[in-house]
């Protein structure tokens, strides 16, 4: 009985270690592959840790380019804005001093304009004078002076001007003017004589002195020689012969 006791002792104490070895044996091999999982699982988050530490250093490289792209773009901005202040200073520069002048020339344009209307004024007053001194001894006369004229070939313009003098004891003088002139036809080279111009205006009306000027269009076909002024006043008729050269 005994004997029976001490076997079923001894194959319980075999079974019981059996289970502690396998217990052991599991946990070994439960230890050794969490251990390989560790490993794998560090291995991983180390090389993704690497791997996304690699991109962030890339990416601060590229973002460090882009902020010195745009460094170098706002200072090109800027040089533009400041060469485009100084171009903009200049050019107002420019403008100013070509208002003034402009300006300062249109000033003193109207100022010799004043200058030579005074001027004129005072020679047809001279004139005037010279006329009354050498007429002294003639009475109700009617003089023609200062004739000037200028042919421009190439728009075939007449340009003239005269002064009528009169001592008429600052009596009004009524009338008219006409324009004549000798010349000859630029393509059959046939002469003609006295051609009357067409004038606007011819009628005049003054006391002691009168200033005419005035511009008539010649036919392309003819040319000038010699030009008679004519005018008629109070029943008698002046008349001036100008040659042209």
């Amino acid at each position: 009985m005994n004997k029976n006791r001490m076997e079923k002792n001894n194959i319980v104490i075999t079974d019981s270690k059996k289970i502690r070895n396998k217990l052991f044996i599991y946990l070994i091999t439960f230890i050794f592959i969490a251990l390989i999982i560790t490993i794998l699982s560090n291995k991983f988050v180390i090389q993704n840790s690497k791997s996304v530490h690699e991109k962030n250093i890339l990416l601060i490289s590229k973002i460090e380019n882009l902020e010195s792209e745009i460094l170098d773009k706002e200072k090109i901005i800027d040089d533009l804005v400041k060469k485009n202040k100084e171009i903009n200073s200049i050019f107002n520069k420019y403008t100013d001093a070509i208002k003034f002048k402009v300006a300062t020339s249109e000033e003193i344009r109207d100022e010799l304009f004043k200058k030579d209307e005074e001027i004129l004024a005072l020679n047809r007053e001279i004139n005037y004078y010279k006329f009354l001194i050498n007429s002294k001894d003639r009475k109700n006369i009617l003089s023609i002076e200062n004739v000037k004229l200028d042919f421009e070939e190439e728009n075939k313009i007449l340009y003239y001007s005269f002064l009528l003098l009169s001592n008429y004891n600052n009596k009004k003088i009524t009338g008219s003017f006409n324009l004549f002139y000798d010349g000859n036809n630029l393509k059959n080279g046939k002469l003609f004589k006295k051609k009357k111009m067409s004038l606007k205006n011819n009628r005049i009306n003054f006391k002691n002195y009168l200033q005419l000027s005035g511009a008539i269009t010649i036919p392309d076909d003819q040319n000038i020689k010699t030009l008679y002024i004519d005018v008629k006043c109070n029943g008698k008729l002046y008349n001036y012969i100008y040659t042209l050269n």
